[in-house]
């Protein structure tokens, strides 16, 4: 997996695929927290009308499903902010290679 940000036969770091590699990731991790959302309501939803039918344990249970792709939709804030943030920075590059990418 991590043999696209390095050259082929032990070469250095490739800090422009990297980059782009991180751009890439954006879009996918936006298309999943909306996929979720979208699921989340649809839970929601369900959970009300179990509470509705008088089935309480059933809906404890899809409670804890809710929390934990709660939690995961926070994971992947965290990611999306974390490649914005990589991609954008030129810090993100160690110095001595912006020097030798300077000359």
């Amino acid at each position: 997996m991590l043999d696209a940000f390095f050259k082929g036969g032990g070469g250095g770091f490739r800090g422009a695929k990297c980059k782009t590699l991180l751009k890439l990731s954006i879009p996918r991790i936006k298309l999943l927290r909306n996929r979720r959302e979208l699921q989340l309501r649809r839970m929601r939803r369900d959970i009300a009308k179990l509470l509705e039918a008088g089935q309480e344990a059933t809906a404890r249970i899809r409670v804890e499903h809710i929390i934990r792709e709660e939690n995961m939709m926070a994971a992947q804030e965290i990611l999306e902010l974390f490649c914005s943030s990589a991609s954008s920075s030129p810090s993100a590059c160690p110095s001595s290679r912006r020097k030798r990418n300077a000359l």
